[in-house]
């Protein structure tokens, strides 16, 4: 993969992904190998963002530790649309 995730986002990555089911574990397995549509990388997107929503913002609204974790995760998934 030409925007490498770091071991920590992949780690990540395949935490939410196998708390999701097999069809988004395919998903992370088409990122690493780069074989990924552009359609299938705004399903992790969305993924990511609704964990994000979820378990990520304080109760002010602002990012919280893991919430930052995630933003970074997104920037790195959704860089792919890129290439």
């Amino acid at each position: 993969m030409k925007n490498v995730l770091t071991s920590a986002q992949w780690q990540l990555l395949l935490e939410l992904c196998s708390l999701a089911g097999e069809f988004q574990l395919s998903l992370a397995e088409k990122l690493f190998y780069g074989t990924i549509s552009s359609d299938e990388i705004g399903e992790l997107c969305e993924l990511i963002s609704n964990e994000f929503l979820m378990n990520g913002i304080e109760e002010n609204f602002e990012p919280n530790s893991y919430g930052r974790e995630l933003e970074a995760l997104m920037d790195v998934v959704n860089r792919r649309r890129l290439l």
